[in-house]
C-alpha cells in the first residue's frame, strides 16, 4: 500500500533553542497560524500544521504542554489549527533527552541525558502519551527525534548490538499501536534514525549510510539530515545546504530507502541559526528541488510570514505540477553521477510522453548538460534562476547549459505545455561568468600565499575559497574535509571562533566586500570564501590558519563578474 501524499507546515526554524535563543510558546505558534492565513490566497494551504520541538512540559511529560509558556495548556492553539481546516502534529524525543520527568527515573540512561526503552517505565508512558496525543489532542502528524535506541540504564550488561536491536523493536510495536489505534497518522522520523552525520560529505574515507530497514514498517518519512553546508564551495549557503540534500537522498537510495519514504527537510525560511538565518533566500529553488527528489510530500519548515506573495504563487504552481504527476503514479528516478561527484546531477520523474526533469550544476563554473532522450518531442524550461539557461533539443538529446551553481526544472511531452511554466525567479544572485585563474599557490609557516598576475576585467571580483581537510600540510592526502567553527548561539555565547577567523582569506590593498558563511554555522563549515574587488595586479593573496594542529588547506582563486 503506498505512502499517502501530504502537506505540512511545521515551525522549525521559527524558533531554535538548540542553537539559537528563540524559544517555542503560545504566542510565536498563534503569529505562525495568522501568517498562514494569507497563504489560503495562493492555494498552498497545508493539510497538518505540526508544533515542534519544545513544546512538552519538562517535568510533567508528554501529555502536558510547557505550562511556562502556554499558561492555559494546548487548546486554543489546537482548536485554531482544526477551525483552519488543518489536523494538528507534534514533535516527540524517541529517548526524552532534556525531560526530567520524576517518574521516568528507573529508565534513565547512564549518560544522565536519555531514557532507556529497554527498562523501566518510561517506554510504556511514551506509548501511552501517543494514544493520547491522537485519541484527546487530535493529533494526527507526529515528528520522532533524537532517537538512541541504545541508551540503556547504569550496568546493563548486554552489547551495544543487542541493546540497539530491541530499541529498534520496542519503537516500532509503540508505533504499530499509535497507527493500529489511528490508522491515518503521518509518522516522520528525524535525527537518529536513518543516517550517519557523514553520508552527505565528499572524499574518501566515508562510511556508508547505516538504517535499520525494519522501521520502514511504521514510519511514513525518514529524515535524511539537518539542513548544512555540503563539502562543494558555494557562493551561498542555501544552495550548498540543498547540495547536501541532493547527496544524502541519494545515499538513502541507494541503501535502500524509496525515494517516496525519505524527508529531505522540506523547504526552510527562517531567521534563526538552525536554517543559517537564511530568511527567504532560494526559497523557490529550494522548495522545487524538494518536490523534484520524490518524496511525494510538500515540506516547510519556518516562518511563514516571510515568504513574498510571489514565492507562495510560484510554490503553488510548482505543488500543482508535482502532486498531477504523483497523482498520475510516475516515479522518481536520479539522474547523472552522484551529487557532487561529477559536473551535474539531476531528478527525472516520469517518462515516456509526459517527465520532469530537474537538473543542477553544482559547480563554479558552467557546464554543458547532454541528455540523451529517445523520441524527445516537446520540451521547455518550466523554472529557472537568474539568467534563462539555453535550451536545445533534437529527436534523441537534450543539451542545456546552466551558469555557475544554477538549477532549471524542464517539463517534456505533455509537461512541455504552456499552463505548466512556473513564474521564474529572476531575483536570486547567481554567479554569470567565472573563470579559475592562473596561480602558483606557495606554503606559508601558517598557510599559503599567491600573486596576482594581471589585473580583473572591468566589473569583476576576486573570489578566494580556503577548503580544509584533515591531515597535516606536509602529508600527500588525500584526506576528507574537515568541519570547522561549530557556532552556537544558544544563550548568547559563542561555542566556537567562526570559521573566517580560524582560517581568513585576505588580499593585498582590498577589504572584503563579501564572504560565505556570513552567519553562524552550527554545523559547522569545512571551507570559506570571501570576495573583494578587482586588485592591483602584483596584488599578494593570503590564506592564514589558526588550525591547532595545523590541517591541509587547499586554495584556489576565481575570477566572477554578477
Amino acid at each position: 500500500m503506498p505512502r499517502p501524499m501530504f502537506t505540512a507546515c511545521s515551525t522549525w526554524a521559527l524558533h531554535d533553542e538548540l542553537g539559537d535563543t528563540v524559544p517555542l510558546d503560545e504566542a510565536i505558534v498563534l503569529r505562525a497560524l495568522d501568517a498562514l492565513e494569507r497563504w489560503r490566497d495562493f492555494d498552498v494551504f497545508p493539510q497538518y500544521f505540526n508544533i515542534d520541538y519544545g513544546w512538552t512540559d519538562p517535568e510533567l511529560g508528554y501529555r502536558h504542554f510547557y505550562r511556562e509558556r502556554w499558561p492555559d495548556g494546548p487548546d486554543r492553539v489546537l482548536k485554531r489549527i482544526r477551525e483552519m481546516g488543518m489536523l494538528p502534529g507534534l514533535w516527540y524525543p524517541v529517548n526524552g533527552g532534556r525531560l526530567r520527568v520524576p517518574g521516568w527515573q528507573a529508565s534513565l540512561s547512564g549518560d544522565n541525558w536519555n531514557y532507556s526503552l529497554l527498562d523501566g517505565p518510561y517506554a510504556q508512558d511514551l506509548s501511552d502519551s501517543l494514544l493520547y496525543a491522537a485519541e484527546v489532542w487530535g493529533v494526527r502528524f507526529f515528528k520522532f527525534d533524537f532517537a538512541n535506541f541504545a541508551a540503556a540504564v547504569p550496568g546493563d550488561p548486554r552489547p551495544f548490538e543487542t541493546r540497539y536491536a530491541l530499541g529498534v523493536e520496542r519503537f516500532v510495536e509503540m508505533a504499530a499501536r499509535l497507527k493500529r489505534s489511528v490508522p491515518e497518522v503521518i509518522t516522520i522520523a528525524h535525527c537518529g534514525f536513518a543516517r550517519q552525520d557523514s553520508v552527505g560529505r565528499l572524499g574518501p574515507g566515508i562510511p556508508p549510510l547505516a538504517a535499520d530497514p525494519d522501521m520502514l514498517e511504521v514510519i511514513d518519512g525518514f529524515f535524511s539530515g539537518d539542513p548544512q553546508p555540503a563539502d562543494l564551495p558555494a557562493t551561498a549557503i542555501h544552495r550548498s545546504s540543498d547540495l547536501y540534500q541532493d547527496i544524502m537522498v541519494r545515499a538513502m537510495l541507494e541503501c535502500g530507502f524509496p525515494l517516496a519514504r525519505i524527508e529531505d527537510h522540506g523547504a526552510m525560511c527562517g531567521l534563526t541559526n538552525t536554517c543559517h538565518r537564511r530568511g527567504r533566500e532560494g526559497l523557490r529553488r529550494s522548495h522545487i528541488a524538494q518536490l523534484a527528489r520524490g518524496g511525494r510530500r510538500d515540506l516547510f519548515y519556518g516562518d511563514p510570514s516571510l515568504p513574498a506573495d510571489d514565492d507562495l504563487a510560484g510554490m503553488a504552481a510548482a505543488r500543482r505540477l508535482f502532486m498531477d504527476a504523483w497523482n498520475r503514479n510516475l516515479e522518481t528516478a536520479p539522474l547523472g553521477p552522484r551529487p557532487g561527484e561529477g559536473p551535474w546531477h539531476g531528478w527525472m520523474t516520469g517518462g515516456g510522453r509526459r517527465r520532469l526533469v530537474w537538473l543542477v550544476n553544482p559547480h563554479l563554473h558552467s557546464c554543458v548538460i547532454r541528455l540523451p532522450i529517445v523520441n524527445l518531442a516537446h520540451a521547455r524550461i518550466l523554472f529557472y534562476e537568474g539568467e534563462r539557461p539555453a535550451l536545445q533539443t533534437q529527436p534523441d538529446e537534450l543539451i542545456l547549459r546552466l551558469g555557475p551553481e544554477q538549477a532549471a526544472l524542464i517539463g517534456l511531452g505533455a509537461y512541455a505545455a504552456p499552463e505548466w511554466v512556473l513564474p521564474p525567479d529572476e531575483t536570486t544572485r547567481l554567479p554569470r561568468q567565472t573563470e579559475l585563474l592562473s596561480l602558483n599557490w606557495q606554503p606559508t609557516p601558517n598557510g599559503l600565499t599567491a600573486t596576482l598576475p594581471a589585473s580583473l576585467p572591468a566589473g569583476a571580483e576576486l573570489m578566494v575559497i580556503a577548503a580544509i581537510h584533515e591531515g597535516a600540510p606536509h602529508l600527500p592526502g588525500p584526506f576528507p574535509a574537515l568541519r570547522i567553527g561549530h557556532q552556537d548561539d544558544r544563550n548568547g555565547v559563542i561555542t566556537e571562533l567562526a570559521p573566517h577567523h580560524l582560517v581568513s582569506i585576505t588580499v593585498e590593498g582590498q577589504a572584503c566586500v563579501a564572504q560565505t558563511p556570513s552567519v553562524s554555522v552550527w554545523n559547522g563549515i569545512s571551507w570559506v570564501l570571501r570576495r573583494f574587488a578587482s586588485p592591483a595586479a602584483g596584488a599578494s593573496i593570503s590564506i592564514q590558519s589558526k588550525l591547532d594542529p595545523p590541517r591541509r588547506i587547499r586554495a584556489e582563486a576565481w575570477v566572477v563578474t554578477w
